[in-house]
């Protein structure tokens, strides 16, 4: 199973740091899967934009490597994966 940890205000918002789910395919498909365990918490409007896509402030990390170096929303994720979802801080 791979294993979902969540840092910062996506923390906050799934009262999750890290869950271990059954789950074998596209990070695409993670994040529909996460938004439907979550429901009612804006998890997928809180990660990606109109179009879909993830937002330039939100990073996810399959094994420390940033899916937009990975395929994006294709980067395939596997059983025994660590996939980290956080939104990045920035201010001045």
């Amino acid at each position: 199973m791979p294993e979902i940890k969540f840092l910062s205000n996506l923390a906050d918002l799934t009262g999750e740091s890290s869950l271990k789910i059954e789950y074998d395919g596209e990070v695409s498909g993670l994040i529909d899967n996460l938004d439907t365990k979550f429901k009612g918490k804006d998890f997928k409007t809180t990660i990606t934009d109109d179009e879909g896509q993830i937002k330039d402030f939100v990073k996810i990390l399959v094994n420390g490597n940033d899916i937009r170096g990975t395929g994006g929303l294709d980067s395939e994720i596997n059983d025994d994966d660590e996939v980290v979802i956080f939104q990045t801080l920035a201010g001045g």
